[in-house]
């Protein structure tokens, strides 16, 4: 059976999708909500989840990279 998924989660998958394809991938909310076509409020939120699952980093100058990335 095919279920619709909720659309933050599409869009988790998709920003994933983009660090996963280029393992040097530094983006800002504000690039990740472009990349997207969502909000700027949105991209942070589906950043920040990508953070608390260890997944992504957010660094200092406030832009998120692969955390393997930091190692």
């Amino acid at each position: 059976m095919i279920t619709i998924a909720d659309p933050l989660d599409l869009d988790t998958l998709r920003i994933r999708h983009e660090f996963l394809s280029l393992p040097g991938l530094r983006v800002s909310a504000r690039m990740a909500a472009a990349m997207l076509g969502v909000s700027s409020p949105h991209a942070r939120r589906i950043l920040d989840a990508l953070v608390a699952e260890r997944f992504l980093t957010h660094t200092t100058d406030d832009h998120y990279i692969r955390s393997d990335a930091t190692s």
